[in-house]
């Protein structure tokens, strides 16, 4: 009688356990699928982005990112000789746009409608999948939503009321007054049609992987637009895989960047307090009634 019971509950347990898996599967299978870039070398940011990742609750994989060190710069099928004059980082800048391209490339094998891509510093909110499906709803033809922009010059970013949309939880899905001054792609819904535009367009390599305006002045996008407020911050305790842009790019970081690269506590913590002045002078954005520099849209 003991055994027999002890069996039951055994069966009853592993019938649970399987319907809480199908479940789990269920769900992912109907979330948007997020990719995320990632050096292979970069270890610490890998189990950070997952951690990430995990705890909100994303469908997610994690791709390899192109290492700039490894291009040839001079290949110029593939990087156009302007970038090296234009950008202080120009291996970075190239394997960083790569990373991008690849990822569109992806989308569009794996024959989904829209994704999110992430970078792997980046901090997510917990309802970052039902912002994202919310999002997406409101996206069409070739467009991008921004999760994570800066304002270069510094802030603050003036975003437009025209034409914005409500969003769940307070958020509003907006057109930038000046795009010419986005900064970041850490964190963005596209969508078909902007991937396709992407592949076929975006190669020799004339600008970085933010490089918002320009994607829209050449047509590659019909419509650039931003989440508010922001969703997706960086991470103040990763420096810049691109290039050490919080020690500038001079002796000084030449000098230092190993000594941040390798952690050492003091300047560690200085240079992150560093990093928030410059993101908080970056990140800062507000909606205003304003005619438009530039309106990024020609979707109305």
């Amino acid at each position: 009688m003991l055994q027999s019971r002890f069996s039951t509950s055994l069966s009853a347990l592993w019938r649970l356990a399987y319907a809480m898996r199908w479940l789990k599967e269920e769900r992912l299978s109907t979330l948007m699928h997020v990719y995320v870039i990632n050096l292979a070398r970069s270890l610490d940011r890998r189990a950070h982005i997952t951690n990430e990742c995990q705890r909100a609750g994303l469908d997610f994989e994690i791709v390899p990112a192109v290492d700039g060190r490894t291009l040839d710069l001079c290949d110029s099928t593939l990087i156009d000789p302007s970038l090296e004059s234009r950008w202080p980082f120009p291996a970075g800048t190239a394997g960083c746009v790569l990373s991008h391209f690849h990822i569109y490339q992806k989308i569009l094998e794996d024959g989904r409608d829209r994704a999110l891509v992430l970078e792997d510093d980046v901090i997510l909110p917990a309802d970052l999948s039902d912002l994202a499906e919310d999002v997406a709803d409101h996206l069409t033809g070739a467009e991008v939503a921004l999760f994570d922009y800066s304002c270069f010059p510094p802030g603050p970013l003036k975003m437009s009321l025209d034409g914005s949309i409500e969003l769940p939880s307070s958020r509003l899905l907006a057109l930038p007054i000046d795009a010419g001054q986005l900064a970041n792609s850490g964190a963005y819904v596209i969508t078909r049609q902007a991937c396709e535009r992407m592949i076929e367009h975006l190669l020799p390599i004339r600008a970085t992987a933010d490089g918002w305006q320009f994607y829209y002045e050449e047509g590659l996008l019909d419509r650039v637009r931003c989440v508010l407020p922001r969703p997706v911050p960086k991470n103040p305790s990763f420096e810049s895989t691109i290039g050490l842009y919080s020690l500038g790019n001079g002796v000084k970081a030449r000098l230092l960047g190993p000594l941040v690269r390798h952690k050492v506590p003091f300047l560690h913590q200085a240079i992150i307090y560093r990093r928030q002045r410059i993101m908080r002078n970056w990140d800062r954005a507000e909606v205003v009634d304003m005619p438009f520099i530039e309106r990024p849209s020609r979707l109305g």
